[in-house]
């Protein structure tokens, strides 16, 4: 079953039809009679937005129950009285609703207002092909039909600029739209009546091909084609880790690790990477590097990705083969694009002809991580403190006086070394 397609039917009727790929799309059920008539529509958080013939911008509730339309209320009286909305989509992305226009010579432009000020309407600029449809999915990835070859285009939302993706193979006529189903991310579009194939497709985003599923019944002129998303549901918190298999490094060996999560977690490591430290060097090892520096600490980065309904907690507690001593919230990681970054405890080559020394619990510690203005270290006054950015490079050297000021430091991570100890931090 394909999701239920919601249509603005012109010149005062809105429509639904619950359709299939074996079900006919000519059944169509009203579910309003009382609206106005309307050139352009779209979905958004229980609300079907629109704007009319008379370029008013409107909104009413939409009862996902009942299938119904509520009383509709005018957001903006008269939006610009020069140009003719033909379609209009929200980009979740930057929260911004994006219009597509034509003047009387039938160029089209792009337009976009928040929903905090729908009525300042900004001009993102003239498209060089003249196009009747858009459409915007959960990635904010925009795509639009011109009306010249019936070429599916996507669209750049801030420069108005298009990229061919491909044919449809369909004619286009005048009423059209498109919508995405949020849901599947599958993209469909609706035109009038008389058009190729009778008016309703599922388009390839990859390819531009159009399949036709059948026609949309009783001679509709759909202006505005919206769907409506099934409820996202919370995502569930992670608020354990469990890493375990790693083999530590030895002078002269390649580094070397075999790392794994619990079984049945909710994740999964997509990247694990060495680096090393040193006083005026950083960088990360390739397949083909060795443990063959001296005066320098390695540390294992390993990223994890949360599986799809998953996050992970601000305050995650992470068991390295069982141990948490060997990270610290404010020190060992962050999270970043939903994604967890872990750095393991530092290795130093002390000694060439020894093993690897762990670096434990007794090296220096810092607060606060992040830090905004000040920071500070468990280390005596007077001892030297170096401080490094993320390519090694020495950004200020000094005694330490009770504590640091980083004011002067560009947001970014940092690494400070003190005692013979090196430990990242954060710089907001």
């Amino acid at each position: 079953m394909l999701p239920t397609l919601n249509g603005m039917a012109t010149p005062c009727t809105l429509q639904t039809a619950q359709v299939g790929r074996t079900q006919d799309p000519n059944t169509v059920q009203a579910v309003s009679e009382t609206l106005p008539s309307i050139w352009a529509a779209t979905y958004l958080d229980g609300y079907v937005w629109f704007i009319t013939q008379s370029r008013s911008l409107c909104k009413a509730p939409f009862d996902e129950e009942t299938q119904t339309i509520g009383n509709y209320e005018t957001v903006v009286p008269s939006l610009e009285q020069y140009n003719l909305y033909v379609d209009m989509a929200y980009n979740p992305l930057d929260g911004m609703m994006y219009y597509l226009c034509q003047d009387s010579q039938y160029n089209s432009y792009l337009k976009r207002s928040s929903l905090a000020a729908p009525s300042e309407v900004e001009t993102v600029g003239m498209f060089s092909v003249k196009l009747w449809t858009l459409a915007i999915n959960r990635q904010g990835k925009a795509y639009g039909v011109a009306y010249d070859g019936g070429n599916l285009y996507e669209i750049n939302l801030d420069e108005a600029t298009t990229t061919l993706v491909g044919p449809t193979g369909k004619d286009v006529w005048y009423t059209q739209s498109m919508a995405f189903d949020l849901d599947t991310g599958e993209l469909y579009w609706a035109q009038f009546a008389t058009a190729s194939d009778h008016g309703f497709y599922q388009v390839n985003t990859e390819t531009g091909e159009a399949i036709s599923i059948g026609e949309i019944g009783q001679g509709t002129q759909l202006a505005g084609l919206f769907m409506v998303p099934q409820p996202m549901p919370e995502p569930e918190v992670v608020d354990e880790i469990y890493v375990e298999g790693f083999t530590a490094p030895v002078w002269g060996e390649h580094p070397g690790f075999d790392l794994e999560v619990a079984a049945d977690a909710h994740y999964s490591i997509s990247e694990v990477s060495w680096q090393y430290y040193g006083d005026l060097i950083y960088g990360f090892l390739d397949e083909d590097d060795y443990f063959d520096r001296e005066d320098v600490s390695y540390v294992l980065a390993i990223t994890l990705q949360p599986e799809e309904g998953y996050v992970f907690a601000e305050d995650v507690t992470v068991f390295y083969n069982g141990d948490t001593s060997v990270f610290d919230a404010t020190e060992s990681y962050f999270i970043n694009d939903g994604d967890f970054v872990a750095f393991t405890i530092l290795y130093n080559l002390t000694d060439p002809t020894t093993d690897v020394v762990e670096q434990t619990a007794e090296g220096i510690t810092l607060w606060p991580n992040p830090a905004t203005n000040i920071l500070y270290l468990d280390v005596m006054e007077g001892t030297p403190v170096s401080i490094f950015d993320m390519a090694g490079r020495l950004v200020r050297r000094q005694p330490y006086e009770g504590q640091i000021d980083v004011r002067s430091l560009a947001p970014g991570i940092y690494a400070i070394k003190a005692e013979g100890s090196m430990i990242r931090f954060v710089k907001e």
